[in-house]
């Protein structure tokens, strides 16, 4: 772990925490203590595995996974999202 993915992985929790709190489509996001730990272990997983060093860009790939362990999810596995179905 470096500091810079650190870094990377706690800025693209604030970005996609402050997005979800204010799409109109998911009300289901509320910044819980259990929901903001999902969103910190799949970024901090989709960081190392991409090796991306820039937030906006661990945001956009948080969003073309499609997939995450919060709910609710379509059939497709697609999120609820504005964002997330512009990126479809």
């Amino acid at each position: 772990m470096t500091p810079e993915l650190a870094a990377c992985v706690l800025e693209g929790l604030l970005l996609l925490h402050e997005e979800l709190s204010v799409d109109p489509d998911a009300p289901w996001y509320v910044g819980t203590p259990d929901q903001t730990q999902v969103l910190h272990d799949e970024l901090w997983l989709l960081a190392g595995e991409l090796l991306i060093t820039s937030s906006a860009v661990l945001v956009q790939a948080w969003y073309e996974a499609g997939r995450s362990a919060l709910l609710p999810v379509h059939c497709s596995g697609e999120l609820i999202s504005n964002r997330h179905q512009q990126v479809a």
